[in-house]
């Protein structure tokens, strides 16, 4: 619960560029199996799970399945 109040503090006053450096952090511990997509805060949420796509990752920090092809 403290973790959370400090990650939420620092999210308030530094603003963007530290929810930047986060949500790397985040998509790093994903992908490496430190953490799930659920124990991701709430509001870095939507821009974790942008870039796992963009990474062509699922929210379990594994690649999504390709369609075969034709």
């Amino acid at each position: 619960m403290m973790r959370r109040c400090i990650v939420w503090l620092l999210l308030y006053l530094l603003g963007e560029e530290v929810r930047t450096t986060m949500v790397t952090v985040y998509v790093t511990l994903i992908i490496k199996g430190y953490k799930t997509f659920a124990q991701v805060p709430v509001n870095l949420q939507p821009q974790v799970e942008a870039e796992l796509a963009v990474l062509e990752l699922g929210i379990d920090g594994k690649p999504l399945p390709t369609e075969p092809a034709a």
